[in-house]
C-alpha cells in the first residue's frame, strides 16, 4: 500500500484497501437476496405449503447460532500459513456455489420427481445458509483483524455499502427478464439468478482473497482442553465482557424479531396485497405480484444504499469524535463563492453529525414506526413506499453494530495478542469494564462514556475468559438468531392456522396473509 510522508496510508490507497477488502461482502448479500427474495415464491412453486415454508427458514437463525460462533472460535486458533480467516472465507464461497447450483436444477436433478424435488431444494436451502453464515463470520473478522480502531468505523461503513450493492443488484436481477436477456445461463429464471450469484460470489471473494493480507499466527502450544475451553468461552464470556457490547446484544437481541419476518416475506406480502386488490388468483397473478415484491425490495435495497453513503458523512465514532473546526476548510478560500458554499456545508454537516449510538437509534424508530404502519396499509404502493424507508434502518442494522463492535475489540489491543508470541497472557481475572490483554487492563471508559470513581476498588467477575474478534463476532450473532427461532415457529403458526381457516380460497387468502405478515413485522 502507498503512503504519504509521514508513513500513513494515502486517501486513494485507503479506499483501494477498503474496497477489496469488502468486495466480497457484496457478493455474500446478492446471494442472500436471492435467498431472501426468491426462496420463499421458489419453494411454492414447487408445491410446499406456506406453514412448511415457514420452518425452512429455520435454517438461518439454526446455522448462524451454530456456525458463526464456531468458525470465529476455529478461525481464532488457526495456524494456517493463508492466515485465519481466508481458509473458511474460500471454503464456504465454494459450499454455497454448489448449494446453489443444486438450487437452480433442482428439478432436473430429481428427475421430475415432486416429492424428491421438494427434499432436495430445501435440503440445498440449509445448506446454503450455513455456508452464508460460515463466510459473513470469516469476512466480518476479517474486517476488525485487518484494520485499527481509528479505521473501524470505515470500513464497517463500506461494508454497508457493500450490502447495499449486494441488495440493489440482486433484486433488480430479480425483477428484470434475465431467462430472455441471458438465455444461455439457464432455461428459469431461478437458474439464471443462481448462476449469475455464483460467479460474482466467485469473483468477489477471488479479489478479497487475494489482495487482503493477513499475518498468520504461530502455532501455539495446545493441549486437549483447549477446544472445551473455546466451547466454555461462549457460555461464560458474557458476564466478562465491556458493558458497551453487552448493551449491543441486548439492542440485536429485540431488534431482529423484527428484521425477520420482514427479510424473508417482504417479496410475499406484497405480493398477496397486490393479488387481494386485484382479486386474482392464477399462477400469472402470482408472478406479477412477485415482480411487484421485486419491485419493492429493490426501492428498499435502493434506499439503503443511498444511506450507506450519506449517513457516515453526518456520524462519528467515539474513537474520532465529532468533526473539529480544524477539520474544517481554512479561511483563506471562504472569498469565493466556492470557499463560502463549503463553509456553509461543513457548518451544516457539523450541526447535524451526530454519534453512533444517536444514529443508531434514530434507524431504530425508523423501522418501528413501518412496521407499525404495516397493520393499517392495504396499498400496494404505500406498503412498498414503507419498506423502502426500511432501507434507511437496514444501512444502519448492517453498519453501526460491527462498527461500535469493531472499535472496542481494537481499543483493548491494536494487534492479536496471538501474533506476540513473547508476551504472556495475564491470568487475573476480568474486572468491571475491564477487558484481559497481554500487558493488563485496559479501561474502557471512552467506549463506554463512564469512569470509575477515584479511590474505587474494581469488582471481581468470575471466570473471565480472553476473546478474539471472531468469537465475539460469533457470541454477537447468537444474540440476532435467538429471536428469529422465535418468529420462525410464530409465523408457521400463523400461517398454518389461516390455512384451515381460508381453505383454498386464494383471493380471501391473499389479504388475509398480508395482514398477517404485517402482524409479525409489527411485533
Amino acid at each position: 500500500m502507498s503512503t504519504n510522508d509521514t508513513g500513513a496510508p494515502t486517501r486513494w490507497a485507503e479506499l483501494l484497501q477498503y474496497i477489496a477488502l469488502t468486495i466480497a461482502i457484496a457478493g455474500l448479500q446478492l446471494v442472500w437476496s436471492v435467498e431472501t427474495g426468491f426462496g420463499s415464491p421458489y419453494l411454492l412453486s414447487l408445491g410446499l405449503k406456506k406453514s412448511l415454508v415457514s420452518l425452512v427458514w429455520l435454517a438461518g437463525p439454526l446455522s448462524g447460532l451454530i456456525m458463526q460462533p464456531l468458525v470465529g472460535i476455529f478461525s481464532d486458533k488457526s495456524t494456517s500459513r493463508f492466515g485465519r480467516r481466508r481458509p473458511y472465507i474460500v471454503g464456504a464461497a465454494a459450499c454455497s456455489v454448489l448449494s446453489l447450483t443444486v438450487i437452480g436444477w433442482t428439478r432436473e436433478i430429481a428427475g421430475g420427481h415432486e416429492t424428491l424435488t421438494i427434499w432436495l431444494a430445501v435440503i440445498a436451502f440449509y445448506f446454503l445458509d450455513f455456508a452464508i453464515n460460515c463466510l459473513q463470520a470469516g469476512l466480518r473478522a476479517l474486517i476488525v483483524d485487518v484494520l485499527p480502531a481509528s479505521r473501524q468505523d470505515a470500513g464497517t461503513a463500506w461494508a454497508s455499502r457493500m450490502i447495499g450493492i449486494g441488495n440493489v443488484t440482486g433484486y433488480l436481477m430479480g425483477f428484470l427478464d434475465l431467462v430472455h436477456i441471458l438465455p444461455f445461463l439457464g432455461s428459469t429464471h431461478m437458474q439464471v439468478l443462481t448462476t449469475l450469484a455464483s460467479l460474482v460470489l466467485s469473483l468477489t471473494v477471488a479479489i478479497t482473497c487475494y489482495c487482503t493480507h493477513e499475518t498468520p499466527l504461530l502455532r501455539a502450544p495446545s493441549n486437549s482442553e483447549d477446544n472445551l475451553q473455546a466451547f466454555k468461552a461462549l457460555f461464560t464470556s458474557l458476564r466478562s465482557l465491556p458493558a458497551v457490547i453487552k448493551r449491543i446484544f441486548r439492542i440485536q437481541l429485540l431488534a431482529w424479531i423484527g428484521w425477520f419476518p420482514f427479510l424473508f416475506y417482504s417479496t410475499t406480502y406484497i405480493a398477496d396485497l397486490y393479488m387481494a386488490a386485484h382479486d386474482a388468483g392464477s399462477d400469472e397473478a402470482m408472478e406479477r405480484g412477485t415482480r411487484a415484491g421485486s419491485l419493492a425490495m429493490f426501492a428498499h435495497a435502493v434506499v439503503s444504499l443511498c444511506s450507506s453513503l450519506v449517513l457516515p458523512l453526518i456520524t462519528y465514532s467515539t474513537v474520532t469524535g465529532p468533526p473539529r473546526q480544524s477539520q474544517e476548510p481554512s479561511a483563506a478560500g471562504s472569498a469565493s463563492a466556492i470557499g463560502c458554499a463549503m463553509d456553509v456545508l461543513f457548518a451544516v454537516r457539523r450541526r447535524l453529525t451526530v454519534s453512533l449510538p444517536t444514529m443508531w437509534t434514530i434507524s431504530l424508530g425508523v423501522f418501528s414506526l413501518a412496521m407499525m404502519l404495516t397493520l393499517v396499509v392495504s396499498s400496494v404502493s404505500i406498503a412498498s413506499a414503507l419498506l423502502a424507508a426500511c432501507g434507511l434502518s437496514w444501512a444502519v442494522a448492517m453498519w453501526i453494530p460491527y462498527s461500535m463492535i469493531g472499535e472496542t475489540i481494537r481499543s483493548v489491543s491494536s494487534l492479536p495478542l496471538e501474533q506476540h508470541p513473547d508476551l504472556q497472557m495475564n491470568t487475573a481475572p476480568v474486572r468491571g469494564d475491564y477487558v484481559q490483554v497481554a500487558t493488563g487492563d485496559i479501561p474502557l471508559e471512552v467506549m463506554d462514556g463512564t469512569s470509575p470513581e477515584p479511590g474505587s476498588e474494581p469488582t471481581t467477575a468470575p471466570e473471565a475468559t480472553e476473546l478474539s474478534a471472531g468469537t465475539i463476532l460469533g457470541v454477537h450473532n447468537v444474540f440476532i438468531v435467538l429471536p428469529q427461532f422465535i418468529t420462525a415457529f410464530a409465523s408457521s403458526l400463523i400461517f398454518a392456522a389461516f390455512e384451515h381457516i381460508q381453505g383454498t380460497s386464494s383471493e380471501s387468502e391473499g389479504g388475509q396473509h398480508a395482514q398477517q405478515i404485517a402482524l409479525a413485522q409489527a411485533t
